[in-house]
């Protein structure tokens, strides 16, 4: 096989979890974009390596009765909603055989979770973050990164946000353009907008925010002051202000330009402040299912005491526990942190304590106000815990953990850790926090006798 050849009437077989289907040819694999498992088609060969060759969909002899039209506009372009062109039914089976494969190959558990839940597989994003491009005419709009390149293109309609961010994104961008402002470049450092950052809550208010290669300037405040007088959901508008030469979005300073009122959310009958940076499940309606199994998994009664690591605004923690429980947290973002102390006292918790700082770090400052803790909750960004984490988690002879992880591959590994370290994997359960796109989030529940070191 080379470049450029056309395999003919290749039978997609299996899906991989970024949405390729799986076929063989002569003995040899072969990833087709776009492909779906049950179509026929012939493929284009687009790359060939030793091991395997990755084709694209030329044309489609039978389709799949898994196979749904596409109803973006910037699919192909943008790459992030993987599944598409699949029936969700499908997607769900696909995520739901990766978890699974994850944990047998890498943690060498077999074990079948409970189930994979979601509530709307579009309309779900409650945070949107979009760099600023320009057009061929310099004109302005929001997007995304296409697929594997630093190209931004045109994605204002996307179908995973909230309706809310539709007319709100449109406007401001109708000031950018007016206003004149310049449009940040990675290559040379110079230019003005980054990103528009923007955060609902279930209630339609919006919050936003605009990352600024420098100083707020005057054209910003009158952005800032005709959103304030124009857009009746917007409650808050903030500029972060990141002059590094680097593709992390935020910088260390943000600025309030006007809040009207904080953006709140309700979820498991309380109630979270959630400021630009802190983090928060950006499926609201999915996370409240998820952390509800968490609390069903933790099982607290009262009196216990629970540290809740990678504690963003304090959500699972608070979501999880009864009133009498102590609570402690930890976040390494500030802003968060203060935000996690207000959600405390606006939800009646009274024993609690948010640190500042690494994830392990919140293991001995746990230990020295209250002792060992009862149950431990952790939610790690994809890149899981750390050496660190686990080591002081291990330590402190936790009687039980409840996980919830963005990344299979990352869980199973710790899982692998923690279980060969005295920890018994118990139960599963998966949710599907960002349908269409590849991920799946994961709780699960590990627990340790007493009397096992």
């Amino acid at each position: 096989m080379a470049k450029n050849d056309v395999l003919f009437s290749l039978k997609i077989e299996d899906m991989t979890n970024l949405g390729c289907g799986v076929a063989k040819s002569g003995g040899r694999v072969v990833f087709v974009k776009g492909g779906v498992r049950g179509d026929v088609l012939d493929a284009l060969i687009i790359k060939e390596t030793k091991d395997y060759s990755v084709a694209a969909v030329k044309n489609i002899i039978s389709p799949s009765p898994y196979r749904e039209e596409n109803r973006c506009e910037s699919y192909k372009a943008c790459g992030g909603c993987v599944f598409r062109h699949i029936s969700y039914v499908e997607e769900k089976r696909i995520k739901l055989d990766y978890e699974v494969n994850a944990f047998r190959k890498i943690a060498g558990v077999d074990i079948m979770p409970e189930g994979i839940t979601t509530v709307s597989p579009d309309g779900y994003r409650n945070n949107i973050r979009y760099p600023v491009g320009v057009d061929k005419n310099g004109r302005l709009f929001a997007g995304f990164f296409a697929e594997h390149s630093h190209k931004i293109i045109n994605a204002e309609n996307c179908l995973t946000q909230k309706p809310a961010f539709t007319p709100v994104v449109k406007y401001l961008f109708e000031l950018f353009n007016r206003g004149g402002f310049t449009v940040y470049d990675e290559t040379t450092g110079e230019g003005y907008l980054r990103h528009v950052c923007l955060r609902t809550s279930r209630e339609g208010r919006v919050s936003v925010c605009v990352v600024i290669n420098g100083q707020v300037n005057k054209q910003l405040k009158d952005v800032a002051k005709e959103a304030e007088k124009s857009q009746n959901s917007v409650v808050s508008f903030f500029a972060n202000i990141n002059t590094k030469k680097t593709n992390v979005i935020f910088g260390e300073s943000t600025i309030t330009l006007f809040e009207k009122e904080s953006l709140t959310e309700k979820i498991c009958g309380k109630t979270f402040k959630i400021s630009p940076r802190s983090f928060f499940q950006i499926n609201t309606e999915t996370a409240e299912i998820m952390f509800e199994k968490a609390a069903e998994y933790l099982d607290l009664k009262g009196g216990e005491v629970l540290l809740d690591l990678y504690c963003g605004t304090g959500t699972v923690g608070i979501c999880v526990s009864p009133e009498e429980v102590k609570l402690i947290g930890c976040e390494i973002i500030p802003e968060a942190v203060e935000d996690a102390r207000e959600n405390a006292k606006l939800n009646g918790i009274n024993d609690f304590t948010f640190v500042c700082g690494d994830a392990s770090e919140g293991v001995a400052a746990c230990i020295e106000k209250y002792g060992v803790p009862d149950a431990i909750t952790v939610d790690p960004p994809r890149k899981g815990l750390s050496t660190e984490t686990i080591n002081a988690i291990l330590e402190s002879k936790t009687k039980k953990l409840v996980y919830i992880s963005c990344n299979p591959d990352t869980l199973a590994r710790d899982v692998k850790i923690l279980t060969g370290s005295g920890y018994t994997l118990n139960r599963i359960t998966l949710f599907d926090m960002f349908p269409r796109t590849s991920h799946v989030e994961c709780v699960t529940l590990m627990s340790r006798e007493k009397n096992q070191v």
